[in-house]
């Protein structure tokens, strides 16, 4: 896998997803700088410090905010940050694909683009991670003071893999979900009609459903 190639692409990916969003007061010149939503993240990662922090300030107010009451906020914390990132990057890609223009970015691409489909894949992925990382920030801004005010520092420590795991797994997943509806929107669109545009509704709030019941934590 030649990384040069992936990274160039995936900036490409990521440049016509925000210009194919944007409203009319924002300009072209600042969705083709990717470098602006890492400064989104840095100013969110900051707030989430603050909300952090005010939080087991909130919590430990006329109380020790040690034995289980800090067990238990981390474990709810921290056990629940990786589910939240894998089931906000899964649907929010997953809305994309519903809502994205065929002009905007198409699978078609890899066809006539020098690329190899192990490529593609993974650069749509670092995509879109990278496109909904601000959310990731403010996750780690916000879990940081809770572990370190909690003398439970290690566990924040571990948090920080698991979350960038979850978010690459809720990326994937929305590429190997992407296959799957491309093969279903060619065979719908054989029959034509009325009833292709219902079996997309039908199958595109059976999807969401199953989602959320899925990273829900219905089934833990």
């Amino acid at each position: 896998m030649r990384l040069p190639v992936l990274f160039k692409f995936a900036k490409v990916l990521m440049i016509s997803r925000l210009r194919s969003t944007r409203r009319s007061i924002v300009s072209k010149s600042i969705t083709s700088r990717p470098i602006l939503i890492a400064l989104i993240g840095s100013v969110l990662f900051v707030a989430g410090l603050f909300f952090g922090y005010e939080t087991t300030v909130f919590l430990g107010y006329g109380t020790s905010l040690t034995g289980p009451v800090a067990h238990q906020l981390v474990v709810t914390i921290f056990g629940g940050v990786p589910l939240f990132l894998v089931g906000f990057y899964f649907t929010m890609g997953l809305l994309w694909e519903v809502n994205a223009s065929t002009e905007a970015e198409s699978t078609d691409t890899i066809n006539w683009l020098p690329i190899t489909p192990a490529e593609y894949v993974a650069a749509s992925a670092l995509s879109t991670s990278y496109t909904y990382s601000p959310l990731l920030m403010v996750a780690f801004g916000y879990s940081l003071p809770i572990g370190v005010l909690t003398g439970n520092l290690a566990g924040f420590l571990v948090l920080v893999p698991i979350a960038l795991l979850s978010t690459s797994l809720g990326s994937v997943s929305v590429e190997i979900l992407r296959s799957a509806l491309a093969s279903a929107s060619t065979a719908f669109n054989r029959l034509g009609g009325r009833i292709t545009v219902i079996m997309r509704i039908v199958g595109i709030i059976l999807i969401l459903l199953v989602t959320q019941l899925l990273f829900s934590g219905v089934f833990l």
